[in-house]
């Protein structure tokens, strides 16, 4: 009988519960708290649900998994989302763009369900403003952000003649609100892999990132929809995921690139 281990947190008690309901309708009747180290996997079905991938010994442990032939999902906040706690990422190996996640082509209609307007391109003229965005340095040993990046990057940018605004990570509280604020007076956002880039890339502002991966990488202005569209396949409301739907999903096309202890570097991914 396979089995999962998770580690989503207590509170907010509703993530945790959705993800115990969603397990459960699939089947997972043995769900286990997360202790690194204190199981092993026996197959693909065999689940380790970590929040974000943690660089050091988490990490360690969810590649050792993988390499026994077991499946690692990691979860963190939505990437894009009118209330914040309420959509959750999904994805096996990794977070951001570093996993994989299925997209079974209605990415558009995903999409439109969180209710938010693709607006047009901003101009990028000489006297437009660059946002930098600093980051927690939360993620695995890859994409983790490296200390005070942000400074460093702005200062380089500043040093070209380039307008620029430093955005410090504003927590948890109030997010979304000074996203939204710190996005409506800049002309181009520059992140590490933070959120506030797909929210940038709806409000038609070009990103830059320079993480090795990121959920919107590749994307440009013909292809900007397309982008948002693949986004929204990688994210689920919590009310979705205590019917089990994205965990079926993945299942279906066997947990996706790293299923069945593959760990190499991905060749194909949706984002």
């Amino acid at each position: 009988m396979s089995y999962a281990v998770l580690q989503i947190r207590p509170l907010p008690s509703y993530r945790r519960e959705a993800f115990e309901k969603g397990l459960r309708a699939m089947g997972y009747t043995d769900i286990r708290e997360y202790r690194a180290g204190r199981n092993w996997p026996s197959g693909p079905d065999d689940l380790l649900i970590v929040w974000n991938l943690m660089r050091g010994h988490d990490e360690n442990y969810a590649r050792a998994w993988e390499a026994k032939g077991g499946t690692v999902i990691v979860c963190e906040n939505g990437y894009l989302q009118k209330v914040d706690k309420t959509h959750y990422a999904m994805s096996t190996h990794g977070h951001n763009g570093s996993g994989w996640f299925p997209n079974p082509g209605d990415g558009r209609e995903r999409f439109e369900r969180l209710g938010f307007e693709i607006k047009p391109m901003r101009i990028f003229e000489p006297a437009s403003i660059i946002l930098v965005r600093g980051q927690r340095g939360i993620g695995s040993q890859s994409m983790h952000s490296p200390p005070r990046w942000h400074e460093r990057h702005a200062q380089a940018l500043r040093s070209k003649g380039f307008k620029v605004i430093v955005m410090e990570h504003p927590g948890d509280k109030g997010k979304l609100e000074a996203d939204a604020a710190a996005l409506a007076k800049v002309h181009e956002v520059h992140i590490w892999c933070s959120a506030i880039g797909v929210r940038a890339l709806l409000e038609g502002i070009p990103v830059k990132h320079y993480a090795p991966r990121w959920i919107c990488a590749g994307w440009d202005v013909a292809g900007r929809e397309f982008a948002l569209h693949n986004m929204a396949c990688a994210q689920w409301h919590h009310e979705e995921i205590a019917t089990g739907e994205p965990f079926a999903r993945m299942k279906a096309e066997g947990w996706g690139i790293f299923g069945a202890g593959a760990v190499k570097a991905p060749t194909r991914m949706t984002a």
